[in-house]
Protein backbone atom coordinates (compact mmCIF):
# COMPACT_ATOMS: atom_id res chain seq x y z
CA UNK A 1 0.00 0.00 0.00
CA UNK A 2 2.98 2.29 0.57
CA UNK A 3 6.30 3.08 -1.28
CA UNK A 4 9.14 4.86 0.78
CA UNK A 5 10.42 8.23 0.23
CA UNK A 6 12.99 10.11 1.11
CA UNK A 7 13.36 12.74 2.51
CA UNK A 8 9.94 13.30 3.86
CA UNK A 9 7.47 15.93 2.42
CA UNK A 10 9.26 18.76 3.99
CA UNK A 11 11.76 19.66 6.70
CA UNK A 12 9.08 21.21 9.14
CA UNK A 13 6.94 18.25 8.20
CA UNK A 14 9.24 16.03 9.55
CA UNK A 15 9.58 17.77 12.72
CA UNK A 16 6.12 18.10 13.26
CA UNK A 17 5.96 14.33 13.06
CA UNK A 18 8.60 13.90 15.40
CA UNK A 19 7.46 16.06 18.32
CA UNK A 20 4.00 13.93 18.36
CA UNK A 21 5.79 10.41 17.94
CA UNK A 22 8.56 11.76 20.63
CA UNK A 23 11.61 11.03 18.40
CA UNK A 24 14.29 13.25 16.71
CA UNK A 25 13.69 13.93 12.72
CA UNK A 26 16.77 12.12 11.74
CA UNK A 27 14.74 8.61 13.34
CA UNK A 28 11.22 9.16 11.61
CA UNK A 29 11.00 7.35 8.39
CA UNK A 30 8.47 8.79 6.07
CA UNK A 31 6.49 6.34 3.04
CA UNK A 32 4.10 8.13 0.78
CA UNK A 33 0.40 6.45 0.90
CA UNK A 34 -1.38 5.23 -1.88
CA UNK A 35 -5.08 7.21 -1.55
CA UNK A 36 -8.11 7.36 -3.31
CA UNK A 37 -9.30 10.24 -5.97
CA UNK A 38 -8.00 12.97 -3.40
CA UNK A 39 -6.45 16.32 -3.52
CA UNK A 40 -4.36 15.66 -0.84
CA UNK A 41 -1.40 13.55 -0.13
CA UNK A 42 -0.81 11.12 2.49
CA UNK A 43 2.02 9.99 4.31
CA UNK A 44 2.59 7.67 7.18
CA UNK A 45 5.55 8.45 9.66
CA UNK A 46 7.31 6.13 12.05
CA UNK A 47 9.51 6.01 14.66
CA UNK A 48 10.41 3.58 17.78
CA UNK A 49 7.24 1.70 17.39
CA UNK A 50 4.71 4.21 16.66
CA UNK A 51 3.33 5.77 13.92
CA UNK A 52 1.42 8.87 12.65
CA UNK A 53 -0.62 9.81 9.34
CA UNK A 54 0.28 13.43 7.67
CA UNK A 55 -2.19 14.34 5.27
CA UNK A 56 -0.93 17.18 3.35
CA UNK A 57 -3.22 19.91 1.88
CA UNK A 58 -1.61 21.89 -1.40
CA UNK A 59 -1.15 25.35 0.66
CA UNK A 60 -1.12 26.93 3.57
CA UNK A 61 -4.17 27.81 5.78
CA UNK A 62 -5.42 29.54 9.07
CA UNK A 63 -6.22 26.29 11.34
CA UNK A 64 -8.25 29.19 13.61
CA UNK A 65 -10.72 30.05 11.04
CA UNK A 66 -14.32 28.51 10.84
CA UNK A 67 -14.44 26.21 7.37
CA UNK A 68 -17.78 28.05 6.74
CA UNK A 69 -16.00 31.46 6.43
CA UNK A 70 -13.84 29.84 4.26
CA UNK A 71 -16.66 28.96 2.13
CA UNK A 72 -18.36 32.44 2.63
CA UNK A 73 -15.13 34.17 1.05
CA UNK A 74 -14.59 31.32 -1.52
CA UNK A 75 -18.38 32.10 -2.61
CA UNK A 76 -17.90 35.81 -2.56
CA UNK A 77 -15.42 35.33 -5.68
CA UNK A 78 -17.14 32.35 -7.33
CA UNK A 79 -20.79 31.40 -6.63
CA UNK A 80 -20.30 27.94 -7.47
CA UNK A 81 -18.03 26.91 -5.38
CA UNK A 82 -20.53 25.75 -2.66
CA UNK A 83 -21.06 22.86 -5.44
CA UNK A 84 -17.17 21.86 -5.14
CA UNK A 85 -16.40 22.78 -1.87
CA UNK A 86 -14.46 20.31 -0.99
CA UNK A 87 -10.93 18.75 1.09
CA UNK A 88 -10.55 21.53 3.41
CA UNK A 89 -8.61 21.55 6.29
CA UNK A 90 -10.67 23.50 8.44
CA UNK A 91 -13.30 21.17 7.59
CA UNK A 92 -11.40 18.42 8.30
CA UNK A 93 -10.16 20.03 12.15
CA UNK A 94 -14.27 20.72 12.54
CA UNK A 95 -16.29 18.03 11.25
CA UNK A 96 -13.98 15.08 12.98
CA UNK A 97 -14.26 17.03 15.81
CA UNK A 98 -18.07 17.20 15.91
CA UNK A 99 -17.93 13.18 14.75
CA UNK A 100 -15.63 12.84 18.10
CA UNK A 101 -18.30 14.93 20.36
CA UNK A 102 -21.26 12.53 19.24
CA UNK A 103 -19.07 9.01 19.76
CA UNK A 104 -18.59 8.64 16.63
CA UNK A 105 -15.16 6.16 15.93
CA UNK A 106 -13.02 8.50 13.61
CA UNK A 107 -9.20 9.24 13.94
CA UNK A 108 -8.42 12.49 16.03
CA UNK A 109 -6.50 15.24 14.86
CA UNK A 110 -3.50 14.78 16.94
CA UNK A 111 -1.55 18.11 15.45
CA UNK A 112 -2.22 20.81 13.14
CA UNK A 113 0.46 23.13 11.20
CA UNK A 114 -1.46 25.70 9.33
CA UNK A 115 1.59 27.39 7.90
CA UNK A 116 2.70 23.75 6.32
CA UNK A 117 -0.33 22.61 5.23
CA UNK A 118 -0.54 19.78 7.42
CA UNK A 119 -2.91 17.73 9.59
CA UNK A 120 -0.67 14.90 12.00
CA UNK A 121 -3.93 12.26 12.35
CA UNK A 122 -4.23 9.19 14.68
CA UNK A 123 -3.04 6.09 12.32
CA UNK A 124 -5.81 3.53 12.19
CA UNK A 125 -3.62 1.01 9.82
CA UNK A 126 -4.03 -0.03 6.43
CA UNK A 127 -7.09 -2.45 6.47
CA UNK A 128 -10.16 -1.59 4.76
CA UNK A 129 -13.57 -2.93 5.04
CA UNK A 130 -12.86 -4.07 1.58
CA UNK A 131 -9.85 -6.01 1.94
CA UNK A 132 -11.32 -7.32 5.93
CA UNK A 133 -14.14 -8.87 4.13
CA UNK A 134 -12.74 -11.64 1.99
CA UNK A 135 -10.53 -12.87 5.10
CA UNK A 136 -13.87 -13.47 7.01
CA UNK A 137 -16.54 -15.44 7.44
CA UNK A 138 -20.61 -14.51 6.67
CA UNK A 139 -21.35 -14.04 9.72
CA UNK A 140 -18.12 -11.77 11.02
CA UNK A 141 -19.05 -9.85 7.67
CA UNK A 142 -22.71 -9.70 8.12
CA UNK A 143 -21.76 -8.33 11.85
CA UNK A 144 -19.29 -5.24 10.37
CA UNK A 145 -22.45 -4.65 7.87
CA UNK A 146 -25.07 -4.26 10.54
CA UNK A 147 -22.21 -2.27 12.47
CA UNK A 148 -21.52 0.12 9.89
CA UNK A 149 -25.24 0.42 9.55
CA UNK A 150 -25.41 1.47 13.57
CA UNK A 151 -22.30 4.26 13.11
CA UNK A 152 -24.77 5.52 9.93
CA UNK A 153 -27.91 6.00 12.45
CA UNK A 154 -25.47 7.69 14.97
CA UNK A 155 -24.49 10.09 12.19
CA UNK A 156 -27.72 11.14 11.61
CA UNK A 157 -28.30 11.37 15.36
CA UNK A 158 -25.85 13.63 15.19
CA UNK A 159 -27.90 16.21 12.76
CA UNK A 160 -29.09 18.05 15.59
CA UNK A 161 -25.92 18.70 17.37
CA UNK A 162 -24.41 19.74 13.99
CA UNK A 163 -26.95 22.37 13.11
CA UNK A 164 -26.48 23.85 17.16
CA UNK A 165 -22.68 24.08 16.94
CA UNK A 166 -23.42 25.87 13.07
CA UNK A 167 -20.63 22.93 11.62
CA UNK A 168 -19.87 23.62 8.36
CA UNK A 169 -21.71 20.23 7.86
CA UNK A 170 -25.03 22.10 8.26
CA UNK A 171 -23.82 24.90 5.89
CA UNK A 172 -23.50 22.25 2.79
CA UNK A 173 -26.40 20.29 1.45
CA UNK A 174 -27.29 17.48 -1.40
CA UNK A 175 -29.72 20.00 -2.85
CA UNK A 176 -31.05 19.72 -5.93
CA UNK A 177 -28.53 22.07 -7.56
CA UNK A 178 -25.24 19.94 -5.88
CA UNK A 179 -27.06 16.40 -7.13
CA UNK A 180 -27.69 17.82 -10.36
CA UNK A 181 -24.34 18.98 -11.10
CA UNK A 182 -23.14 15.55 -9.44
CA UNK A 183 -24.96 14.35 -12.32
CA UNK A 184 -23.51 16.85 -14.75
CA UNK A 185 -20.05 15.33 -13.89
CA UNK A 186 -21.20 11.69 -14.78
CA UNK A 187 -22.75 12.64 -17.64
CA UNK A 188 -19.61 14.57 -18.74
CA UNK A 189 -17.23 11.86 -18.00
CA UNK A 190 -18.12 8.66 -18.75
CA UNK A 191 -20.42 9.57 -21.87
CA UNK A 192 -18.40 12.18 -23.14
CA UNK A 193 -14.70 11.17 -22.38
CA UNK A 194 -14.74 7.41 -21.60
CA UNK A 195 -17.01 6.16 -23.78
CA UNK A 196 -16.56 9.10 -26.34
CA UNK A 197 -20.06 8.26 -27.76
CA UNK A 198 -21.90 11.02 -29.45
CA UNK A 199 -25.58 11.56 -28.26
CA UNK A 200 -28.40 12.56 -30.52
CA UNK A 201 -30.29 15.64 -28.80
CA UNK A 202 -33.07 14.07 -28.60
CA UNK A 203 -31.59 11.09 -26.41
CA UNK A 204 -29.53 13.56 -24.39
CA UNK A 205 -32.30 15.90 -23.79
CA UNK A 206 -34.45 12.80 -22.31
CA UNK A 207 -31.80 11.99 -19.69
CA UNK A 208 -31.44 15.46 -18.43
CA UNK A 209 -35.25 15.07 -17.77
CA UNK A 210 -34.82 11.79 -16.56
CA UNK A 211 -31.85 13.44 -14.31
CA UNK A 212 -34.24 16.63 -13.65
CA UNK A 213 -37.44 14.46 -12.43
CA UNK A 214 -34.51 12.38 -10.02
CA UNK A 215 -32.96 14.99 -8.45
CA UNK A 216 -35.84 17.23 -7.49
CA UNK A 217 -37.53 13.88 -5.85
CA UNK A 218 -34.52 13.62 -3.93
CA UNK A 219 -34.18 17.19 -3.15
CA UNK A 220 -37.56 17.47 -1.72
CA UNK A 221 -36.82 14.52 1.06
CA UNK A 222 -36.31 15.44 4.47
CA UNK A 223 -32.41 15.97 5.19
CA UNK A 224 -30.21 14.76 8.15
CA UNK A 225 -26.49 14.40 8.53
CA UNK A 226 -24.44 12.15 5.67
CA UNK A 227 -20.82 11.43 5.58
CA UNK A 228 -21.74 11.32 1.94
CA UNK A 229 -18.56 8.65 0.75
CA UNK A 230 -19.46 6.01 3.21
CA UNK A 231 -17.93 2.72 1.46
CA UNK A 232 -15.91 -0.22 2.26
CA UNK A 233 -12.65 2.23 1.36
CA UNK A 234 -14.06 4.49 4.00
CA UNK A 235 -14.46 1.96 6.77
CA UNK A 236 -11.14 0.83 8.46
CA UNK A 237 -10.74 -2.44 10.61
CA UNK A 238 -7.94 -1.79 13.33
CA UNK A 239 -7.15 -3.27 16.78
CA UNK A 240 -10.73 -5.41 16.89
CA UNK A 241 -12.67 -1.70 16.06
CA UNK A 242 -14.34 0.06 12.83
CA UNK A 243 -13.11 3.16 11.74
CA UNK A 244 -14.83 6.04 9.54
CA UNK A 245 -12.39 8.15 7.58
CA UNK A 246 -12.86 10.52 4.71
CA UNK A 247 -15.46 12.48 6.81
CA UNK A 248 -13.97 16.00 5.90
CA UNK A 249 -17.05 16.23 3.61
CA UNK A 250 -19.94 15.14 5.61
CA UNK A 251 -23.16 17.42 4.52
CA UNK A 252 -27.35 17.02 4.73
CA UNK A 253 -28.33 14.35 2.36
CA UNK A 254 -31.62 12.09 2.33
CA UNK A 255 -31.60 9.60 5.43
CA UNK A 256 -30.54 6.61 2.47
CA UNK A 257 -28.00 8.41 1.38
CA UNK A 258 -25.03 6.68 3.40
CA UNK A 259 -26.98 3.36 3.04
CA UNK A 260 -26.91 3.61 -0.97
CA UNK A 261 -23.35 4.29 -0.70
CA UNK A 262 -22.81 1.31 1.44
CA UNK A 263 -24.64 -1.05 0.71
CA UNK A 264 -24.22 0.00 -3.60
CA UNK A 265 -20.92 -0.09 -2.88
CA UNK A 266 -19.11 -1.03 -6.06
CA UNK A 267 -15.98 -2.10 -4.06
CA UNK A 268 -17.88 -4.89 -2.48
CA UNK A 269 -20.12 -7.91 -3.80
CA UNK A 270 -23.04 -7.44 -1.41
CA UNK A 271 -25.73 -9.58 -2.87
CA UNK A 272 -29.20 -8.55 -3.00
CA UNK A 273 -30.96 -11.22 -0.84
CA UNK A 274 -27.83 -9.44 1.50
CA UNK A 275 -28.76 -6.13 0.88
CA UNK A 276 -32.28 -6.74 1.93
CA UNK A 277 -31.70 -8.06 4.75
CA UNK A 278 -29.29 -5.04 6.03
CA UNK A 279 -32.29 -2.59 4.48
CA UNK A 280 -34.78 -4.00 6.97
CA UNK A 281 -31.59 -3.96 9.59
CA UNK A 282 -31.59 -0.07 8.86
CA UNK A 283 -35.25 0.70 8.98
CA UNK A 284 -35.54 -1.71 12.43
CA UNK A 285 -32.42 0.91 14.00
CA UNK A 286 -34.25 3.96 12.84
CA UNK A 287 -37.34 3.27 14.37
CA UNK A 288 -35.39 3.59 18.03
CA UNK A 289 -33.41 6.45 17.05
CA UNK A 290 -33.38 9.95 17.44
CA UNK A 291 -34.11 10.42 13.93
CA UNK A 292 -37.19 8.16 13.11
CA UNK A 293 -38.75 7.19 9.82
CA UNK A 294 -41.91 8.62 9.52
CA UNK A 295 -42.76 6.42 6.12
CA UNK A 296 -41.51 3.11 5.61
CA UNK A 297 -42.65 3.24 1.92
CA UNK A 298 -41.73 6.97 1.21
CA UNK A 299 -38.18 5.46 2.00
CA UNK A 300 -38.13 2.79 0.17
CA UNK A 301 -38.49 4.87 -3.33
CA UNK A 302 -36.23 6.91 -1.24
CA UNK A 303 -33.35 4.40 -0.97
CA UNK A 304 -34.00 3.40 -4.46
CA UNK A 305 -33.86 6.84 -5.92
CA UNK A 306 -31.14 7.24 -3.98
CA UNK A 307 -29.04 4.39 -5.60
CA UNK A 308 -29.23 5.72 -9.00
CA UNK A 309 -28.26 9.02 -8.05
CA UNK A 310 -25.17 8.18 -6.08
CA UNK A 311 -24.04 5.19 -8.62
CA UNK A 312 -24.14 7.31 -11.37
CA UNK A 313 -22.19 10.07 -9.29
CA UNK A 314 -19.60 6.89 -8.86
CA UNK A 315 -18.90 6.01 -12.16
CA UNK A 316 -18.54 9.73 -13.00
CA UNK A 317 -15.68 9.75 -10.80
CA UNK A 318 -14.36 6.67 -11.83
CA UNK A 319 -14.43 7.55 -15.69
CA UNK A 320 -13.00 11.22 -14.48
CA UNK A 321 -9.80 9.40 -12.90
CA UNK A 322 -9.28 7.18 -15.64
CA UNK A 323 -9.95 9.82 -18.44
CA UNK A 324 -6.77 11.09 -16.21
CA UNK A 325 -4.82 8.17 -16.85
CA UNK A 326 -5.60 6.01 -13.57
CA UNK A 327 -7.02 2.92 -14.79
CA UNK A 328 -7.21 1.63 -10.84
CA UNK A 329 -11.29 2.35 -10.83
CA UNK A 330 -12.15 0.60 -14.26
CA UNK A 331 -13.39 -2.17 -12.49
CA UNK A 332 -15.87 -1.04 -10.39
CA UNK A 333 -17.75 0.91 -13.57
CA UNK A 334 -19.53 -2.47 -14.42
CA UNK A 335 -20.93 -2.92 -10.52
CA UNK A 336 -22.05 0.40 -9.95
CA UNK A 337 -23.76 0.09 -13.83
CA UNK A 338 -25.45 -2.95 -12.75
CA UNK A 339 -26.59 -1.44 -9.20
CA UNK A 340 -28.20 1.84 -10.75
CA UNK A 341 -29.94 -0.08 -13.51
CA UNK A 342 -31.38 -2.77 -10.59
CA UNK A 343 -32.52 0.23 -9.34
CA UNK A 344 -34.66 2.06 -12.12
CA UNK A 345 -35.95 -1.63 -13.07
CA UNK A 346 -37.24 -1.63 -9.34
CA UNK A 347 -38.95 2.07 -9.69
CA UNK A 348 -39.95 1.07 -13.56
CA UNK A 349 -38.42 4.71 -13.73
CA UNK A 350 -36.05 6.38 -16.23
CA UNK A 351 -36.35 4.48 -19.01
CA UNK A 352 -34.14 6.31 -21.75
CA UNK A 353 -31.47 6.22 -19.00
CA UNK A 354 -31.68 2.70 -18.07
CA UNK A 355 -31.71 1.87 -21.96
CA UNK A 356 -29.41 4.17 -22.96
CA UNK A 357 -26.62 2.68 -20.06
CA UNK A 358 -27.65 -0.64 -21.11
CA UNK A 359 -26.80 0.02 -25.25
CA UNK A 360 -23.62 1.85 -24.18
CA UNK A 361 -22.16 -0.86 -22.16
CA UNK A 362 -22.90 -3.49 -24.74
CA UNK A 363 -20.56 -1.41 -27.13
CA UNK A 364 -17.49 -1.22 -25.08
Amino acid sequence: MASTIEPGPSSNVARLAAEYLGSSPEEVSIERLTGDASTRTYFRARASGASVIIALYGSPFDETERASARLERLESNNPSARLTFANDPCAHIEVTRLFLEAGLPVPPVVSVSGIDGVILIEDVGDTRLQDWLPQHSEAEAADAYHHALELVVQIQDATEPAIRADSICSHLAFDEAKLRWELGFFFANYFNKFLRAKLDPTTANAVQQDFKALCSELAARPRVLSHRDYHARNLMMHSGKMFIIDHQDARMGTAAYDVASLLGDPYTALDPRTANWMVEHFIELKSRSKQSIDDVSAFRVELELMMVQRMLKAIGTYASQAAAGNPVYIPYIEPALDRAMAAMRKLDRFDVTRKLLEETRDSR
